[in-house]
Order: C-alpha cells, then sequence, then structure tokens
C-alpha cells in the first residue's frame, strides 16, 4: 500500500471516527481509566494504542486509557485476574486455555490479523519442509502452541526442537539453526549486522492465528461495554494513523516508556507491519474477530496438541464489540 491518497483516507476516516467521538457523552470526572496491560516492553507493535493516548483519540472517545509495560518477568494473566489490569494483550489460545479453565477472561477484539512471528531461517532454506531434521529453537509458549501443529503438518520431531532465549547469536554461529522470531524484531537486528536471512512467517504456513490479541475481565465487559466498545474504536483509529499517517506522536510516547527503543528499530517494525498487512487487507475493518478463525485454531489446539477439548471454549471470545467497529484499512 503506497502512501498516496493515504492524506485523503485518513481525513475521511477521522472524520467518521469524530461523529462517533462526540456521539458519546463526557466521561465523568472521576471516571476510572481504562487499564491496558501491554505483552512487553513498548514498541511499534503496541504503536495503535499508545498513538491513540499521545492523539487524544480516548479521551474524545470519552473513555481514559493508561498503558502498563509487560515485560519478560511479567505474568499478564496473574496481573489481569488479580485486579491490576482491565485489559491486556495476549493470544488466541491463551483465551482458549482461559476458557477450558473457566477463566473470567475473554477476547474482545484484536491489534493484528495475522500473527506476527515465524522463523529466522538461513539463505539455503526457502521452504518450511526443508528444516525436516534441522534444530529449531522456540519458546516456551510456542513449544505448547505452534509446534504440534507444525510437526503434524510438516513432519517435525520433538528431537529438533531447543529453547530459544531471544538472541539470534546461535543463529549466527550454527548454519542449519533455525530460529522462532517476530518479523519486526529479531531481523532488525540481523539487517543491522548484514546476516543474511530468510523469513517463514507463520501465517504464510497455513497457522491462522490473531496477532495481539485483546483480552478483557469479564466484569469490564459486564460493568463497562460502553467503553470497551469506545476503547476499540478509538484503538483502530490510533492503528491506522500509526501504521498509515504520521506515527510521530506513537513513536514520543514509546521511547518516553522505553528509552532503549531506537528510532531506527521503530521505523523497521512499522514498515514489517504494513508488510505482511498486519491490520489486514485494503478494506478490512481493523479489529475484527470472526468465528470461523476461532473454530479454526480450535480444531488446531484439539487435534494437534490432544488437548481435551471442552464446551466451554466458545466462551474465550465475543464478537459483540467487534461487530461494532467500521475503521478500515
Amino acid at each position: 500500500m503506497h502512501r498516496h491518497g493515504i492524506g485523503r483516507r485518513s481525513v475521511l476516516a477521522a472524520g467518521a471516527a469524530a461523529a462517533f467521538l462526540r456521539a458519546r457523552p463526557a466521561p465523568a470526572a472521576d471516571q476510572p481509566a481504562l487499564r491496558l496491560l501491554t505483552n512487553w516492553y513498548a514498541q511499534a507493535e503496541h504503536g495503535g494504542f499508545y498513538q491513540a493516548r499521545a492523539a487524544g483519540l480516548y479521551a474524545q472517545a470519552g473513555v481514559p486509557v493508561s498503558i502498563k509495560m509487560g515485560g519478560p518477568q511479567v505474568n499478564n494473566m496473574q496481573l489481569l485476574l488479580g485486579g491490576q489490569a482491565d485489559i491486556m494483550i495476549g493470544s488466541m489460545e491463551l483465551a482458549l486455555l482461559a476458557a477450558a479453565k473457566n477463566l473470567p477472561v475473554v477476547a474482545i477484539g484484536t491489534s493484528f490479523q495475522k500473527s506476527v512471528t515465524g522463523f529466522m531461517v538461513h539463505k539455503d532454506i526457502t521452504a518450511i519442509e526443508q528444516l525436516r531434521g534441522h534444530p529449531i529453537l522456540i519458546n516456551t509458549e510456542g513449544r505448547s502452541t505452534f509446534w504440534p501443529w507444525l510437526c503434524a503438518r510438516y513432519g517435525f520431531s520433538d528431537g529438533q526442537a531447543g529453547v530459544y532465549t531471544y538472541n539470534i547469536q546461535p543463529f549466527v554461529m550454527n548454519p542449519r539453526l533455525a530460529i522462532q522470531t517476530f518479523v519486526t524484531s529479531e531481523p532488525f537486528a540481523a539487517t543491522q549486522k548484514d546476516i543474511p536471512f530468510n523469513y517463514l512467517l507463520l501465517s504464510d504456513l497455513g497457522y491462522h492465528t490473531y496477532g495481539n490479541v485483546l483480552l478483557a475481565t469479564k466484569d469490564i465487559v459486564a460493568r463497562r461495554g460502553d467503553d470497551v466498545t469506545a476503547f476499540l474504536r478509538a484503538s483502530a483509529q490510533g492503528w491506522k494513523d500509526y501504521l498509515y499517517a504520521d506515527p510521530a506522536a506513537g513513536d514520543r510516547e514509546i521511547v518516553l516508556d522505553n528509552p532503549a527503543m531506537s528510532a531506527a528499530q521503530l521505523d523497521y517494525s512499522r514498515a514489517a507491519l504494513r508488510r505482511i498487512e498486519a491490520l489486514g487487507e485494503k478494506g478490512g475493518v481493523i479489529g475484527t474477530m470472526n468465528d470461523a478463525r476461532w473454530a479454526e485454531l480450535h480444531d488446531f489446539v484439539i487435534r494437534d496438541n490432544h488437548a481435551l477439548d471442552t464446551p466451554t471454549w466458545r466462551a474465550a471470545y465475543t464478537t459483540e464489540f467487534v461487530s461494532k467497529l467500521d475503521m478500515t484499512v
């Protein structure tokens, strides 16, 4: 998607969003903020939320929003269930697990229409099938989610899987090694060091998950449904502005929370999100979810992970709020 013509689309979209925002009553002076907990240190993958806050979109929507960073030592689900957050960035698999355990958590929307996870591989690898027998480093979550699916679909074995520690040095040292990474992150480090690589995105391999899914407590959904809708709509506008208009406001907020984040990394990550069409194809609704995609992932988890099926799995998500979204890419 080219920038030519984006300004006019942004103006039209902003006008539609403004009409919605004006329709909402002003928030009460003592109205508590919706507390969003991210899944890592502030980065471009959270940019739409920072953009919406910095540009005053949440305030205009009548719903104050605070953003708290996650990190490697943060148990987001524990904080959400403990009342320390209202909405968290998680995953479809985590929502299904919560439903199986009857936890009071529900997915209300998503950031991306596809996962930003994939495999960084050496240049001689051009297809996932070529990794049979090669060592592959994956993280703990991946071992219990997409790895069984990869084994079932592509003939991988557990003996190939090692532990990924978020360090690309093993990849540099071993010409047979592949590593699980985010398309927005580790490839930037490799590019900066002139390390050649190819990239295999999980969604391109057939593992069709949403990326950075938003999970909320059922209490918040019940008590503040209008605020949840307003939050999602303002976030959709924030994401469109951050990726396809002017990201300066969002970037400033990101760097304030995470001073280690560089402008070069932010630029690379945004370009990667645009390249893979993370928000969806042109004309698609930003932040939406549908029943078919959830059913597909549920079937993957049950069949390939040999997980115990449960009739409560549909409680993992709701389309009540995304059905009201209309901001398009």
